[in-house]
Parts: C-alpha cells; structure tokens; sequence
C-alpha cells in the first residue's frame, strides 16, 4: 500500500462525505477508493470512517487522523511545488573545478559576468590541475583537458586545444637551437610534476611520426608556472597557445618546430550525467561555452 495515496483518498472522502463524488473528483472508480481506504484502516487497525446509506462520517480517531493528514498532504503539496519552482528557477549553488590558469586567462571573467546575469546562482570555484572525480567529490561541473571515455560524464567540448612547443630566446641562445624533434634529447624540458622525470613527447609532420624521449629538468603541478620557468630561460615547455600567449607576444617565448604538431588534448566541459540536470548548471555550461566561442577566447 502507497500510504500517501490511501491518506489522499481518505481525505477526499471526508472532504465529501461521500465514496462516490469522492471517486469522481479524483477521476477513479468508486471501487478503487474503496480498496484504498480499506486498506489504511487495516493499515492503522482502526476504524477511521462509518459508512450508511445517506453518508460517510468520521469517527473520533478518523477526525484526528484526518486533521493529521491535512498538515502532512499539505506539507508535501508545499515541498513539491518548491522543487518545481526551484528546478525552473536560477538559483542555487555550482561547483566548478578547473585548472587554475585555464581559470584565471580565461573562465574567470566569464563566471564574474554570468553572476551578475543571475544573481540568485553562487558559483565555487576548486582550482586544481587534477582530474577530480566529479561524482565521488561533489563537484557539479569540471572543465577538463583530456581524452573522455567516462560514459557516466556529459561531455561538451569547448576547445581542440592544440599545443605548441617554445622557450625562451635566452635559453636557446645558451643550448642551441631546436631544429628537429630529435634535438629535444639535448634540451632541458619544464613538465607537469604528474608525469614521469623521463617521458616522451610526440609529433606529427605531413603523415610523419615522431617520439622523443625527453628529461624533466623542471617540474610543477601548474601549468602557468611551467611557463614561467620557460620564459625565465629554464628550458623547453609544451603548452596550449592561449596558456603562453602573453610571452609570445612580448618576446620572453618563441615557438619551435613551427613544422611538427603535437597531438591536441581537447578541452571539455563535463557533468555528471542525470535524467534532470539543475537549470543552473545548464545555464552556467551553455554560458561558458556560447561566450568561449563568440569571443574567440580559445581555439576551436
């Protein structure tokens, strides 16, 4: 027995006073609304209606009851329309947690104008470099810098992201010149600290593959201080475009092998995947990603 629904069905019929109008008003047959209050008095082990000919009364414990029932439907009609309204409505909070460079050149001014648009909604921003996991860690979206195969994630790509090798003119000038993906074995390289002392980095020319191993002379968990160090003239990095695009510009970095590509990490922004995803979170991703591409702020 669904109790809530043989507390609606009992309440109609003291409302009424009567099986049959109260079969009526709720669009069922009269039996069905018997069935239900019978099953509640047994329920309950006690008497709550009488029944005669002319009219259905309530008993002194179906008058309690029924005076019970009236708050508890009442408060769960209430809590239903909340929920409705405050799906419909923007408001609430988001958790965001992305990288903090990617946060500071580029989302965190977007995040500043969307509050202002809706300023019923809070968002918390985690700043980290690591692949959180979103379900487990209660965060509500992520912007991610990685190949997805996580089906219980949402994906909407924002960017292809490609990378691009650079290094200060000072540390060219005192290691030589990169002039081949073979050279980088000779070089000093800047890494996310994540990733092995000794790696490799691979490039495509025309068809042509390459992989090189590298050594790490320099390590951090930030991709902003990664650059830092190569513009400092501490060696090689490889970094998106948009992350060095100030030292490019100023002449601290210059791109290598213009020629060879490195392979691309899209960007994507992800939530978890739901049968009703909050209005705040879809107005928050659809806002990052229409302003993303409107402005140019990252490479398609």
């Amino acid at each position: 027995m669904d109790q809530f629904v043989a507390m609606r069905a009992f309440v109609r019929v003291a409302q009424t006073r009567s099986f049959i109008e109260a079969a009526r008003l709720e669009g069922l047959a009269q039996g069905t609304i018997s069935k239900r209050v019978a099953a509640l008095e047994t329920h309950l082990g006690v008497q709550l209606l009488r029944r005669n000919q002319r009219e259905v009364t309530l008993t002194a414990l179906g008058a309690t009851y029924y005076e019970n029932s009236i708050r508890i439907l009442d408060a769960l009609n209430a809590a239903e329309t909340q929920i409705r309204t405050d799906a419909q409505t923007p408001a609430g909070l988001v958790r965001l947690s992305l990288s903090p460079v990617l946060s500071r050149l580029i989302i965190a001014p977007l995040v500043a104008e969307f509050v202002q648009e809706y300023p019923r909604i809070e968002v918390l921003s985690f700043l980290t470099e690591q692949h959180v996991d979103i379900v487990g860690e209660g965060v509500d979206l992520a912007i991610r810098a990685r190949h997805l195969e996580d089906s219980s994630l949402v994906a909407s790509r924002l960017s292809s992201n490609p990378l691009s090798l650079a290094a200060a003119p000072s540390y060219l000038d005192r290691a030589g010149q990169v002039e081949t993906p073979d050279d980088l074995s000779n070089h000093a390289c800047v890494t996310f600290s994540r990733m092995k002392s000794a790696q490799t980095w691979r490039f495509t020319r025309e068809g042509e593959e390459k992989e090189v191993p590298i050594t790490s002379a320099l390590m951090a968990d930030q991709g902003d201080t990664l650059v830092e160090y190569a513009a400092a003239g501490a060696g090689v990095v490889m970094m998106p475009d948009w992350v060095m695009s100030s030292h490019l510009k100023s002449g601290r970095l210059v791109k290598l092998l213009p020629d060879w590509t490195p392979p691309s990490i899209p960007l994507h922004i992800v939530y978890a995947a739901s049968t009703a995803v909050p209005l705040r979170i879809r107005l928050l991703t659809d806002f990052i990603r229409r302003n993303v591409r409107s402005r140019g702020l990252l490479p398609r």
